[in-house]
């Protein structure tokens, strides 16, 4: 799927949503503006992170109540990206991830100022008073900005995928990994405590997250058929 495919397709989610494109391009343009004064540009990250994922073997983690068991996987991969909330539950069992795809609301300011791996900033319209207020804190950091409108310029990219999770995978088959394992992609039932840093315990997924993490699951599908890449779930 090129990018015009994959943006047809979040017209489609959007309208069942009630998202609103053009406040998805006003947090774009945010986010793209922020990016202009960080000490590393662009096309150096992504040539670092691509050095990173280019022929390898890659554990991307969900936030998931299944998330804990990268603790015994982890050793098995080359390389670790970690869906936004589920970097908490990474170092909870003492997995460091590479890499961490959020669109700021799994995680807290602290986890991402403390990290020093790759930061996947996602714009959409629902966090732009979050990107325009965190992202800069992050000059010095390994820092890529994405959006899920066309909007393509020096300083930001457009990603497919929709939830997290999903665009976790896109990154690694993006950058030509080998095989993709998944863990904390639970798609029914509970959501855990790492979802959201306000959460204690696991609860019951509302509708609405039923209903993303549908679309988590058919896009990683859509991706597994249009990559060819193995694809597996791994626990």
């Amino acid at each position: 799927m090129d990018s015009l495919a994959w943006a047809s397709l979040h017209d489609v989610i959007r309208r069942e949503f009630g998202f609103s494109h053009d406040e998805d391009f006003a947090a774009a343009e945010t986010l793209n503006m922020i990016l202009q004064g960080f000490s590393r540009g662009r096309d150096e990250v992504l040539r670092d992170l691509r050095k990173l994922v280019k022929d390898s073997r890659v554990l991307v983690v969900g936030a998931g109540p299944s998330c804990v068991k990268v603790s015994g996987l982890a050793s098995l991969y080359d390389v670790v990206i970690a869906a936004d909330g589920a970097l908490r539950c990474c170092r909870h069992v003492g997995v460091e991830p590479h890499a961490v795809v959020t669109d700021l609301d799994g995680v807290s300011l602290n986890d991402l100022l403390s990290f020093s791996g790759f930061i996947v900033v996602h714009a959409h319209g629902d966090n732009v008073e979050r990107v325009r207020l965190w992202t800069p804190l992050l000059k010095e950091k390994r820092v890529l900005g994405t959006s899920q409108v066309l909007y393509t310029t020096s300083n930001i990219s457009f990603s497919g995928g929709f939830t997290d999770g999903d665009r976790a995978v896109y990154l690694a088959l993006a950058n030509d990994a080998i095989e993709v394992g998944l863990v904390g992609f639970d798609f029914e039932g509970l959501v855990s405590r790492y979802s959201k840093p306000h959460l204690e315990n696991e609860v019951p997924a509302t509708p609405v997250k039923s209903r993303k993490l549908y679309w988590c699951r058919v896009l990683i599908d859509l991706m597994r058929l249009s990559w060819g890449c193995k694809i597996t779930h791994v626990a």
